[in-house]
């Protein structure tokens, strides 16, 4: 065995926090939730949460979990002295335990009572990214302990018991099978390597009562939910668990029909909002202030994590340009715009989208007499018989090397007149100035040029 490995100091990382994926029920027992939920939002179904309490072995995939309703919290030296007797891959006591700050806070005891059996206690800084990885690790892999139906006790009491007893065939299961999933030769080795350490059990150590104090730092993976959609409540024919699900459950007696999709309405909104707004020449943030909601809401609604409130929806669609279109039955983009070439797929969707799927010949237009613009090259998209919108792209940048590939049907360069050429970079310019001047300063400029592109497709000169 590698001599240094066996001197450095065995180090494991210590957390605890409100389970994410894991609740109780009543009828159901343990219950996994597909999508976080915010706790006020589980209680609606009846789901009450537990504490997930968990030990990681730094720098490996090695972990120990174990689990509480949460008005019945187990003191934080009984947890680390069951695992370190009975977790195996942990290989008994570490002499250093890392926790955050949460941690060390509501536990003044901890430190002290850990010297006692010759463990250091070192609360991790804000910077520190190893101890948070481990939470989060654990926490996802945590709904899927329950691969098979958790037996007929669905109290509170046996269906924890269970959830516990599965987290420690998860555990043994994984340091005695050697199935770890670990695809890298040298992380098995160092595995291995620790593996290989003798076991430093903790001294026998009298334990009495709860040692810390519960709080609002538990559940802090909430403030990062968006708001709650419908669920519903499912139970997994193969293995006979119970998941919370979002959205309708739908009717068991449903017939399919093959035109049903055909006469339905397609609500591609967001979609069409999350590629405006990647290529709008203002940043997000302006832009959800401009209609009047938090920049999370826009992000939310845009990832279709959740639905604007009606008069929200309305003010964003009309600052992004985006109508309903009767005759298609989904929402399009309605322009006209000034698009930045930031993101190429998003550049690419907003194009095919204002072009109907390519049909027209943009082009770089550059002056015929003087200097062109030292920053942005101007692309003008001349769909038929429809308002042009244009393309500003960076000089330099790697996008607008790829321009030609984006833009279906691309036209390449073609020379025009300078007043023209400077019309089109002052137009940008003023619809740069804000969200709402954007549709306003182009719709301006096909005002001016309405003769070059009504009931054909302009072909700059």
């Amino acid at each position: 065995m590698n001599r240094q490995a066996m001197l450095s100091p065995r180090e494991h990382h210590f957390y605890v926090a409100i389970a994410k994926f894991l609740f109780h029920h009543p009828e159901h027992g343990i219950v996994s939730v597909r999508d976080p939920i915010k706790i006020k939002d589980a209680n609606r179904y009846g789901l009450s949460p537990l504490i997930l309490y968990g030990i990681t072995v730094s720098g490996l995939p090695i972990r120990w979990m174990t689990f509480t309703p949460v008005d019945q919290p187990r003191a934080f030296q009984d947890v680390l002295l069951d695992a370190w007797r009975n977790a195996e891959g942990l290989r008994g006591c570490p002499d250093t335990l890392r926790v955050n700050r949460h941690i060390a806070t509501a536990s003044h005891r901890l430190v002290e009572d850990m010297a006692k059996i010759g463990v250091q206690v070192e609360v991790a800084d804000a910077k520190e990214k190893s101890l948070p990885a481990s939470l989060r690790s654990a926490q996802d892999s945590s709904r899927w302990l329950l691969r098979k139906h958790n037996g007929k006790d669905r109290s509170p009491a046996g269906s924890i018991q269970a959830l516990c007893r599965y987290a420690q065939d998860e555990h043994d299961f994984r340091v005695r099978g050697g199935h770890r999933g670990v695809n890298n030769r040298e992380v098995e080795d160092r595995i291995q390597q620790w593996l290989a350490l003798p076991v430093q059990l903790p001294v026998p150590t009298a334990t009495g009562g709860l040692d810390w104090k519960p709080g609002p730092w538990l559940s802090s993976w909430e403030t990062s939910l968006p708001p709650c959609k419908p669920r519903y409540l499912a139970l997994d024919g193969f293995d006979g668990s119970t998941w919370l699900l979002s959205g309708e459950a739908a009717p068991e007696d449903i017939v399919e029909d093959d035109d049903f999709w055909a006469d339905s309405d397609y609500d591609n909104a967001a979609e069409i909002a999350k590629n405006l707004v990647a290529c709008w020449p203002n940043p997000p943030a302006e832009i959800a202030r401009r209609a009047g909601i938090t920049l999370r809401e826009l992000q939310w609604f845009t990832s279709g994590k959740s639905s604007l409130d009606p008069h929200a929806r309305f003010d964003l669609e009309a600052l992004l340009g985006i109508e309903y279109d009767e005759r298609m039955g989904r929402y399009v983009e309605a322009g006209p715009y000034v698009l930045i070439a930031h993101k190429p797929l998003a550049l690419k969707e907003v194009y095919e989208g204002i072009s109907g799927g390519g049909d027209a010949r943009p082009c770089e237009i550059v002056p015929r007499q003087g200097a062109a613009d030292p920053s942005w090259r101007y692309v003008l998209i001349n769909t038929y018989g429809e308002p042009p919108s244009l393309v500003m792209a960076p000089r330099g940048a790697k996008i607008t090397e790829r321009l030609p590939e984006l833009l279906m049907n691309y036209d390449g360069v073609r020379a025009v007149a300078p007043k023209f050429y400077q019309d089109v970079v002052s137009t940008c310019a003023r619809a740069c100035r804000e969200p709402a001047a954007n549709i306003r300063e182009m719709k301006n400029f096909v005002k001016r040029y309405k003769e070059h592109w009504v009931d054909c497709s302009w072909q700059p000169e």
